[in-house]
């Protein structure tokens, strides 16, 4: 059904079933430069797909070249978006910076979107995605 899919868009579901939302990651700018300190955003956008509200953070964890800032030393990091209505979408971002000793090659980042009950101490559901950062 690929051509027709082509011909009518596509509708995006949910990553899993059972979860209630949907994912979309993007890169800007599309890679990062090697060996110089410099930063991209990554951009997460969770939308709500379910007819309750949900409580949502979003977890970033880096691979060891990279950081949230230029010195590199945090490598997991999390926002806590809160309640997300039904229907509605909430965009974060991240941004991932390379340093000097950043060599050339892909790196994978890892995002982690957590359903919370209550608090966001207890952990309902969860989905991981991977998203593959190019420094050239």
């Amino acid at each position: 059904m690929g051509f027709l899919d082509g011909l009518f868009g596509k509708q995006e579901a949910p990553e899993k079933a059972g979860l209630p939302f949907s994912i979309k990651t993007s890169l800007r700018p599309v890679r990062l430069n090697a060996r110089r300190e410099n930063c991209i955003e990554l951009l997460v956008s969770v939308q709500n797909t379910s007819s309750a509200p949900v409580l949502v953070s979003i977890q970033a964890e880096l691979p060891r070249a990279l950081g949230f800032e230029n010195v590199a030393l945090a490598k997991i990091k999390e926002i806590r978006v809160g309640q997300l209505e039904p229907g509605k979408e909430k965009t974060v971002s991240f941004s991932l910076c390379a340093s000097h000793q950043t060599a050339p090659g892909t790196y994978s980042v890892l995002v982690t979107v957590s359903q919370h009950y209550r608090d966001y101490s207890h952990i309902l559901n969860y989905a991981k995605k991977s998203v593959e950062v190019r420094a050239v």
